[in-house]
């Protein structure tokens, strides 16, 4: 249950932020441009979600975000610690 609710309401979330801040005018060009420019894998990510849900039981999905969030947040602190300037 907790899988077929959390993707609509995330989606919805989204959404209205993005309605909110285009109405305030604080989206640029350029955030425009790197949106459209993450469309595309976007897309390939949620069909790819779609043709896997009833593939795979709860732990199972479970497991897969958390190795997934993992991956990413390594990569974030590795490109932070590769970009830090070394004193000395």
């Amino acid at each position: 249950m907790q899988r077929a609710v959390f993707q609509p309401v995330a989606v919805a979330i989204f959404l209205l932020s993005a309605l909110w801040l285009g109405a305030k005018g604080d989206i640029s060009a350029r955030t425009i441009e790197l949106f459209l420019l993450g469309l595309a894998p976007l897309l390939a990510g949620t069909w790819i979600g779609w043709r896997l849900y009833g593939r795979l039981d709860p732990p199972g999905f479970r497991r897969i975000v958390l190795l997934l969030l993992l991956a990413s947040g390594t990569a974030l602190i590795l490109e932070m610690l590769a970009s830090t300037p070394k004193s000395g």
